[in-house]
């Protein structure tokens, strides 16, 4: 009839036919109009790439039109996605970092093969090495010039997967955070949330830090509401030590929904864990924030060991064997001793024997190291103490002090030392017990030959100036003779300081 009425005709017929079954609410012309209608329609169906695929379909992904080049990879090569393990990650960073000084993140093609060299494979490849670093440089390389981080985990998964001897390298530390002591409270309730950190940093020549190596940094668990946490957990320094650095440990309180609170800190120098023995001790940690209780001296239990240090037997060998005739400290008339043994000065050498409960003449017989760290002229202190429980000081019963001239000596000590600053609780006895402590000293290079040890051991006894260790008792006279040893040396010999006041 006209124009107008001939569009609207068609325009209606144009409208597609709703499926006889659909309701009204479900035709999307209705309800969102004719966008609608075109996102419900059927997609492109996308070919699937890799060989064998058809090239003409795989000309296609999507409504981008690939190249010849892209064509030519999809129907040649396949792709696939890998885990790679912590280790690896941390291993394949510390080498980029170590040959990306300044700090770009891209590698050059001289950079890797310089970083190839470093992990041994020219010795695998021999000649062919060259050429292999070279295409592998070009087969990871997006524009031919540079690697990216991305990249080189790439290829080094590869390698780590032909050569597994040759990735991962090894690490260099092996760190133990055992546990920590009398913290300072630093909630409401009186107690911590304790949480422990460790990380490398190098330091100046006065121990000043200068660079924090965040990447070798490890976290322990948090232990809530205490101020003695136990840990024990192991870690490693993520490929961030180098010979030199230092430890840095700090003692966080975990807040829940808020920032964690710095307790305390712990620096632990290279040279005290980079020597044979490595490192094992407490070490007095540096509080920030919170009150100490009074007498409480918070501290760190640490193992800090260097791998693939060699590890020569420890020069001084020191065997507490027994004690007798020591004051009682408990109520029932005995006590629960045990033995403490130090190098003087040197807290980090300390050890100590097992307990022996309810009993005035204990029986250790374990041997000690000083843990390397014995020097020539160094003298050795014994402190007897009676154990009262997990949470209480023990109670000094005696001391005493081996004279470096004493053990350092072709056939060592062997004999019994009379035990000075001996328990108070008794003084109208003490005169009368003269409590010893009977011990071996000696040094590994001045051992005499097994055949001569006897008789070293008798000349000793028939000097007179040690007593000779027998399975009786001494006599009074002997105990005082071994007093004659212990302090016959100076005034220090006759007032040993405590193990707690030395430095």
């Amino acid at each position: 009839r006209g124009g107008r009425g001939a569009s609207r005709v068609h325009a209606a017929s144009a409208r597609p036919a709703a499926p006889p079954s659909a309701p009204a609410s479900r035709r999307p012309w209705r309800r969102r109009g004719f966008m609608a209608a075109v996102r419900a329609a059927p997609k492109r169906q996308v070919a699937t790439i890799g060989p064998g695929a058809d090239l003409k379909s795989a000309s296609l992904v999507g409504n981008t039109r690939l190249t010849p080049a892209q064509r030519i990879e999809a129907a040649t090569s396949t792709r696939r996605e890998v885990t790679i393990t912590d280790v690896q990650a941390w291993d394949a960073e510390a080498l980029f970092r170590k040959y990306d000084p300044e700090r770009t993140q891209l590698l050059t093609r001289g950079a890797l093969t310089e970083l190839l060299k470093e992990i041994g494979l020219d010795k695998r490849l021999g000649a062919s090495f060259a050429a292999s670093s070279r295409l592998a440089f070009d087969a990871h390389s997006a524009d031919a010039h540079f690697l990216t981080i991305t990249e080189f985990k790439q290829l080094y998964y590869k390698i780590s997967t032909w050569y597994p001897n040759l990735l991962p390298r090894e690490m260099s530390l092996d760190i133990t955070i055992f546990s920590a002591k009398d913290l300072p409270a630093t909630d409401a309730n009186g107690k911590s949330d304790p949480f422990c950190t460790v990380m490398c940093v190098r330091t100046d020549s006065s121990g000043k830090i200068i660079e924090e190596k965040k990447w070798s940094k490890s976290t322990t668990r948090v232990v809530e509401k205490t101020l003695n946490p136990w840990w024990g957990e192991d870690f490693s320094d993520k490929y961030g030590y180098e010979e030199g650095d230092s430890l840095l440990f700090l003692i966080w309180d975990w807040d829940k929904g808020d920032k964690s609170e710095l307790v305390g800190k712990v620096l632990l120098p290279s040279s005290e864990f980079h020597r044979p023995g490595g490192f094992f001790a407490w070490l007095p940690i540096q509080v920030l924030c919170g009150d100490i209780p009074k007498g409480a001296t918070p501290s760190l239990k640490l193992r800090v060991a260097v791998r693939g240090m060699p590890t020569p037997p420890p020069r001084l060998m020191v065997t507490i064997h027994s004690a007798a005739n020591l004051p009682a400290a408990d109520s029932n008339g005995k006590s629960d001793p045990f033995c403490v043994f130090q190098i003087v000065g040197k807290p980090a050498s300390k050890s100590q024997t097992k307990v022996c409960f309810k009993t005035l003449a204990p029986v250790w017989g374990e041997t000690f190291s000083g843990k390397y760290r014995y020097e020539d002229g160094d003298d050795l202190i014994f402190e007897v103490r009676d154990y009262d429980g997990k949470n209480a000081k023990p109670e000094l019963l005696g001391r005493c002090i081996l004279p470096n001239a004493a053990f350092a000596k072709m056939g060592g000590f062997h004999g019994d030392l009379a035990l000075q600053d001996v328990y108070g609780g008794h003084k109208a006895r003490r005169e009368d017990l003269r409590p010893f402590l009977r011990l071996t000293a000696t040094l590994r290079d001045m051992m005499p030959p097994p055949g001569e040890e006897s008789q070293a051991a008798a000349g000793v006894a028939a000097a007179g100036t040690d007593a000779a260790v027998t399975d009786t008792a001494p006599s009074q006279g002997a105990a005082a003779g071994a007093g004659g040893v212990a302090s016959g040396d100076g005034d220090a010999a006759s007032s040993p300081p405590p193990l707690a006041a030395q430095p």
